[in-house]
């Protein structure tokens, strides 16, 4: 059966997911395309998929299947060619608490507007070994479309966590003896200059205001990126740069 009409009621729930508001209340997403969907882990849940009438990839293996019409599902996808196949998704739910009880690297991000520099901070934490990802209130949805494709699959193996409210974590961080540091143009210490203890936390602000006062202010220390050149970094470039030496570090001392 070929779903053709957009009053269908499968078609227009999961067409809701498209909207954030729906997404943070019933806590479901899509992930789209083939390579995506291979990503996911048998230990997360996967509410139902969709394939195009015209998907040519024979699928064996997936329960759950609505096939909807060209027009039906190009409505569903963001992207100008789709693919065929999207999975509906259920978010996974991470305990903050039993979370920073972790020995290792954690990564806050303070208001990350754009998606792409999101998912690609993401991409790079599950690169260099970060335990979890912290995502504060005002940052991009990280269950949009453009960050889930920036992650290429690396949101489905660390923690990612959305909706942090950033004093209230620093709080239960210090209480578990997590090193917090910040970079900042301001820092005082260049970040190839810094021991960073097994347990400590990097904050990386928004792309063109940086950290709030009161964040920053929270952290041990603030921390610069040394360059010869340009007087500032894309913030996942940024980010990316602090993960690695950090995880360096971390190695070298193991």
């Amino acid at each position: 059966m070929i779903i053709k009409s957009v009053q269908n009621q499968i078609f227009k729930e999961a067409l809701n997911i498209q909207d954030k508001k729906f997404r943070d209340e019933n806590g479901f997403f899509f992930v789209e395309g083939k390579k995506q969907i291979d990503e996911i882990p048998s230990d997360w849940t996967v509410k139902q998929f969709f394939i195009s009438e015209n998907y040519k990839n024979y699928i064996t293996d997936f329960k759950n299947i609505v096939t909807l019409s060209e027009r039906l599902f190009n409505k569903l996808s963001a992207v100008r060619s789709p693919q065929g196949i999207m999975a509906v998704v259920k978010k996974k739910c991470y305990d903050v608490k039993e979370v920073v009880k972790n020995t290792g690297l954690f990564i806050i991000l303070d208001n990350i507007q754009d998606p792409g520099n999101l998912g690609t901070i993401i991409r790079s934490a599950d690169a260099f070994g970060v335990k979890a990802v912290f995502v504060s209130k005002r940052s991009a949805d990280i269950y949009s479309d453009k960050t889930l494709r920036a992650t290429m699959g690396s949101i489905f193996h660390l923690p990612v966590l959305e909706n942090i409210d950033i004093k209230n974590l620093l709080m239960l961080m210090k209480k578990e003896n997590i090193s917090v540091f910040a970079a900042s143009l301001k820092g005082e210490k260049y970040l190839n200059t810094v021991k960073f203890p097994s347990k400590s936390v990097f904050i990386v602000g928004n792309e063109a205001h940086g950290l709030q006062n009161d964040v920053e202010s929270s952290a041990d220390m603030i921390v610069r990126i040394h360059m010869s050149g340009a007087e500032s970094l894309n913030a996942a470039v940024a980010a990316s740069i602090i993960m690695y030496e950090m995880s360096k570090q971390l190695s070298l001392h193991n």
